[in-house]
């Protein structure tokens, strides 16, 4: 998660959806990364700890935001995210992770097929992109969730709010891989579309 002051944003950033290209350039005008030791376990454990000192990870829900900043400056901030076609983006990070020997995951997942990849990943919360959106009450919590898919549209609209150009952002751990409609068959598509249909219903998307 990145929050700027001088911008007035917060960006909740989802695996594999364009985020660390992103970083690229919100990072430029974003609170620097607190690696206080003391303040992460503060973070990590729910104590209440200023959004200045809250050492955010880099994939952050927006609850934390929410917990850690004052009520009027959260609501005033514009809160923005990218999501992906859930079948997309689990063969997305699939092979990003095969590729990543360094990945925290790589030795685990290395050896799944891409079926049992998927059953492994129903299990996280962190692999369902809606739950990274939500507020303490479960409400969306967001004021815009562009898409990956039209990503140069959505850009345009969060650099307008935000004062940024997205111009020069680079393209980052892109991976050359087939068309993610080929790594499924009948089962396995509608098996997705059970498992993620939180995900798929929110952000209007369909096997396509």
């Amino acid at each position: 998660m990145l929050i700027s002051d001088s911008h007035q944003f917060v960006f909740v950033h989802i695996r594999k959806a364009a985020g660390t290209s992103l970083r690229q350039i919100l990072e430029k005008v974003s609170l620097p990364k607190n690696n206080n030791l003391w303040h992460k376990l503060l973070s990590r454990n729910g104590f209440p700890v200023s959004y200045h000192q809250f050492s955010f990870r880099k994939h952050s829900n927006l609850v934390e935001a929410e917990r850690s900043m004052p009520a009027d400056r959260f609501n005033q901030y514009f809160k923005f995210a990218i999501v992906r076609n859930p079948w997309d983006r689990l063969v997305s990070e699939y092979e990003y992770i095969k590729t990543q020997p360094t990945h925290s995951r790589h030795k685990k997942l290395h050896a799944m097929n891409f079926t049992e990849f998927v059953a492994y990943q129903a299990k996280r919360p962190a692999a369902h992109q809606v739950n990274a959106l939500q507020l303490k009450n479960g409400e969306m919590g967001m004021d815009y969730i562009g898409k990956l898919e039209t990503l140069d549209e959505s850009l345009a609209f969060v650099g307008e709010k935000i004062g940024l150009s997205f111009a020069e952002m680079p393209h980052i751990n892109q991976v050359k891989r087939r068309d993610y409609r080929s790594y499924y068959n009948d089962s396995l598509t509608e098996q997705v579309a059970q498992l993620w249909a939180a995900d798929i219903h929110t952000f209007d998307y369909q096997f396509e």
